[in-house]
């Protein structure tokens, strides 16, 4: 007789073997593998600096309720692979670079929201120690986790939350550095870039003006002709010598103004009108009077008879002027 029935055996067959599919289940949904965080596709910021260290101040000041070390790649890890990838020093001037970690932090919040925070500092200090120049970059997020990626802290969520903000992190510093230590800024060879300070070694008076210098953008590059300067003179150097620009002469041609002459109103009445013709001191015989002359024929003028004097005409008036008109 068997020791257990075959319900009972059914039974505890589902009891040992469904926590297992369950949990395997479960783990085939969770990544196990994570792409390490690297930043050396970026272009890579020369600072005119011998030296560059990074210093983490996140081990005397802790946040309390980081969980961001539980990460993949916890955030104060990427952050120093970030500053290798990223910074470099590219002079021997003796100063020196320090990249400050103070905050790189991952709290759970109630509510199930994942709270990042970064905040860090580049120093350049002089060789004698003391701080020449300083930038800062901040960045924050908050993260509604992904639950079928497990629990809220769970390490992908906590990797999403990393990738997110040093994305940001790589923006911020990268902007605070070309723009608050431009002048602090250089290529691989060490030579200036953009608006940094332009140096040139000097020599002694007389010697020959170095043919090269600190190297000029391109746009800003202009020719001249240099002036050697006197070596007799104790106060010039080579790098103060005066710089003459010799401007093109250009002949300009004299125009001269032809001389115009301008008649006056009575010689040009004079040369218009005709000449009077000679007056004879004999009458003439066909008018004696003169050619045109009116004054012997001078009509007699007709008035208007007053007011109040008018008349019709009689009959005897009439009759006279009538035979008058016969007459005629």
């Amino acid at each position: 007789m068997p020791l257990f029935s075959r319900p009972l055996r059914l039974s505890l067959t589902a009891a040992i073997v469904l926590p297992a599919l369950l949990a395997g289940c479960a783990g085939e949904q969770q990544p196990t593998h994570f792409a390490p965080l690297r930043y050396d596709y970026l272009s890579q910021m020369n600072l005119n600096v011998s030296t560059l260290s990074v210093v983490d101040n996140t081990v005397t000041h802790p946040v309390e309720g980081d969980i961001g070390y539980r990460a993949p790649t916890p955030p104060v890890q990427a952050l120093r692979q970030m500053a290798e990838d990223r910074l470099a020093a590219a002079s021997n001037n003796g100063s020196t670079a320090q990249f400050v970690i103070d905050r790189a932090s991952i709290l759970h919040n109630s509510g199930g929201t994942l709270n990042g925070q970064i905040d860090v500092h580049l120093n350049i200090l002089n060789p004698g120690g003391t701080q020449a120049a300083h930038a800062e970059a901040h960045v924050t997020s908050m993260v509604h986790p992904d639950l079928s990626k497990g629990d809220a802290d769970s390490p992908a969520n906590l990797y999403e939350v990393t990738q997110t903000m040093m994305q940001r992190i790589n923006v911020e510093l990268e902007y605070q550095v070309r723009h608050t230590l431009s002048a602090w800024v250089v290529d691989a060879g060490g030579t200036p870039v953009g608006s940094a300070i332009q140096t040139q070694q000097l020599g002694k008076p007389g010697d020959a003006i170095p043919a090269t210098s600190a190297a000029l953008p391109a746009a800003a590059a202009v020719t001249a002709p240099v002036t050697t300067p006197d070596p007799t003179s104790p106060t010039t150097l080579p790098a103060n010598a005066p710089v003459t620009v010799e401007t093109p002469k250009v002949d300009v041609p004299t125009i001269t103004t032809p001389t115009v002459t301008v008649p006056t109103a009575t010689d040009t009445t004079a040369a218009t009108q005709p000449k009077a013709a000679p007056v004879s001191s004999e009458p003439d015989a066909i008018f004696p009077a003169g050619e045109g002359d009116d004054t012997a024929s001078t009509k007699q003028k007709v008035l208007s008879p007053k007011a109040g004097f008018l008349k019709t005409p009689t009959k005897k008036s009439a009759s006279a002027t009538k035979s008058v008109s016969s007459g005629n």
